[in-house]
């Protein structure tokens, strides 16, 4: 039916306008191809675009399709009827596509499975160059007239003029995005520089009052939310603050010690989600010293939470480091004060009392003497800090050697005194021999007649047979070690394991083996100084069942073991095994 051009004419007129309002390239193309089919009155409209990267042409959008796959047409210039529309830049139409033999058919299955004959295309132009082609299509056979082509590639210019204006409406609309977003970043920029200028203006006004590092972590809490914490190298808490939606503190400390474990001092902010928070973990430094931690979780950091955590760090390392400054000192006096005691010859005690008194430490009181071994052959860093500061929270003296630290702390019981400061250096596997106490000043000896220096060694001969012992990491005094201290206090691991071993060992052989308790009854014989009857009462046996074993241990130690050398040696090695807990 032949198309009436006056009234197609103000059909492209009012596509036109439709176009003009489009904001976009789907919009426009959705427009031309509706109002293609009206103004040819065909069952389908689609449009092909240029691909300049490819050097083909694409369907776009099509209406009025049914085959999944007519969205996938692809044509190469010159190739069936779109692609002499796109190589002449002219229109082209074909009554029987399928039969038309002027064009080479490459898509004719997806034409056949869309069911199409009669197509009609022209070609979309912006300033003389090609876009794309607009398809009217008809699934019986037809004839498009002059009118019609000519009312279809009125409408396709209208398309280019459209295309062309959402292009630029597009473009200016992503500017003014950017435009926005800038502005918002530089906003953004604003409040976090003015956050961060009045967080370092309450800090200087706290510094210049006097503040405590407490206090500096509640002004961080108060202005950041959350839980705030400062730790020193030894994880010890510093100061924290907690506020009603922030996470415990314990939590804080996993995730600093989860990060110290992977890097000793960690460069710069590092920050780990864990259990539904953010933890912020910041190195408290200056120059080369690394001092301590700020930590702080929250639901979600802020973007002035690295900001505020690196002026609080800044804060702190000044706190930290005059701290630092007054501890050193305080421990080069403990250590001199101490080496002069230890020291051989005459002491003014009277003067050495003067200047304890000034440390806070009371030489009157009962004083016990310890020495402090490292697992490895030196003292690290951080194990001489712990020390010292030590010393100065008990009032004690301290100085360290390369391989040891020697301890004078208050204390009325060397053995819990050793045992107290094991557990507090227990990261370091330290471990820790004592002797004492010792009444009244020292120097000159003590209440029991036994000096310091004395002392000290003994407390030397308990660390290191509590390493023969493998009891590293422990702590002991003398008198809890006995006359043992005395006799294998140069002896190493290797050495007691195999002198326990090669003495009880087969004792032990026979009583894995068979069931029966020959070591028990060893023991009790010891003990009770050999008497069966005394041995079956305290192992709660018949007296019969005693000299039965007594007679098994005879074929497994061999005659002779119940006096003499060979007793001696038993009894030894059966101390060392309860000592060593073997």
């Amino acid at each position: 039916m032949a198309v009436d051009l006056t009234r197609g004419l103000r059909d492209v007129l009012e596509a036109a306008a439709e176009l003009a309002t489009a904001r976009d390239e789907d919009a426009v193309l959705h427009i031309a191809i509706r109002r293609a089919r009206q103004l040819v009155g065909s069952d389908l409209a689609y449009v092909m675009l240029l691909d300049p990267d490819r050097g083909d042409t694409y369907m776009r959008m099509a209406e009025g399709a049914t085959s999944p796959r007519f969205d996938t047409i692809r044509l190469g210039m010159g190739l069936g009827l779109g692609g002499q529309v796109a190589e002449a830049m002219a229109p082209r139409w074909t009554r029987n596509y399928l039969a038309d033999e002027q064009y080479t058919h490459v898509i004719d299955p997806i034409i056949v499975e869309e069911g199409l004959l009669a197509i009609l295309g022209v070609p979309v132009r912006t300033h003389g160059r090609l876009t794309g082609m607009l398809f009217t299509s008809d699934r019986t056979e037809r004839d498009f007239s002059q009118d019609e082509i000519t009312l279809l590639a009125l409408l396709a210019d209208q398309i280019s003029a459209a295309l062309t204006a959402a292009e630029r409406s597009s473009r200016d609309r992503r500017e003014l995005d950017e435009a926005r977003d800038a502005l918002d970043a530089e906003r953004a920029r604003t409040a976090t520089l003015a956050a961060a200028v009045e967080t370092h203006r309450r800090l200087t006004e706290l510094v210049v009052d006097g503040a405590t590092v407490p206090e500096i972590v509640d002004l961080l809490v108060e202005i950041e939310g959350g839980t705030a914490a400062v730790f020193d190298l030894a994880h010890r808490d510093l100061g924290s603050t907690r506020s009603a939606e922030g996470p415990p503190a314990d939590l804080l400390v996993r995730v600093l010690q989860e990060i110290t474990a992977e890097e000793e001092q960690p460069a710069g902010l590092t920050t780990r989600h864990v259990e539904g928070h953010v933890v912020v973990v910041a190195p408290i430094v200056t120059g080369p010293d690394h001092l301590g931690y700020v930590t702080f979780g929250s639901r979600g950091a802020s973007p002035t939470t690295g900001i505020a955590l690196g002026r609080v760090a800044s804060v702190i390392a000044l706190f930290l480091l005059g701290h630092q400054a007054r501890d050193e000192a305080d421990n080069r006096v403990r250590g001199e004060l101490l080496a002069e005691l230890l020291s051989p010859g005459e002491h003014d005690l009277d003067s050495l009392g003067r200047r304890a008194d000034l440390l806070g430490v009371n030489m009157d009181s009962d004083l016990v003497a310890l020495v402090v071994t490292p697992p490895e052959a030196r003292m690290t860093r951080a194990l001489q800090t712990e020390c010292r500061a030590l010393a100065r929270e008990t009032g004690g003296l301290v100085t360290t050697y390369g391989d040891r630290a020697v301890m004078l702390l208050p204390g009325s019981d060397a053995g819990a005194t050793a045992r107290d400061v094991a557990g507090r250096l227990s990261s370091h596997l330290a471990t820790v021999g004592a002797s004492g106490p010792m009444a009244g000043r020292p120097g000159l000896g003590g209440a029991d007649g036994i000096g310091i220096t004395e002392h000290v060694e003994r407390a030397r001969r308990a660390a290191r047979l509590l390493v023969a012992l493998d009891r590293a990491g422990d702590g002991a005094s003398t008198d809890e070690l006995g006359v043992y201290g005395l006799l294998l206090s140069e002896a190493d691991r290797e050495f007691v394991g195999r002198f326990i071993d090669g003495h009880l060992g087969p004792v032990r052989a026979v009583d894995s083996v068979r069931g029966t308790a020959l070591l028990d009854t060893l023991q009790a014989w010891f003990a009770t100084e050999g008497s069966p009857s005394a041995t079956a009462d305290r192992l709660f046996v018949h007296v019969n069942t005693v000299y039965q074993r007594l007679e098994r241990l005879d074929s497994v130690l061999g005659p002779g073991w119940r006096r003499g050398d060979r007793a001696l040696e038993l009894r030894l090695a059966l101390r060392l095994a309860e000592l060593r807990g073997a």
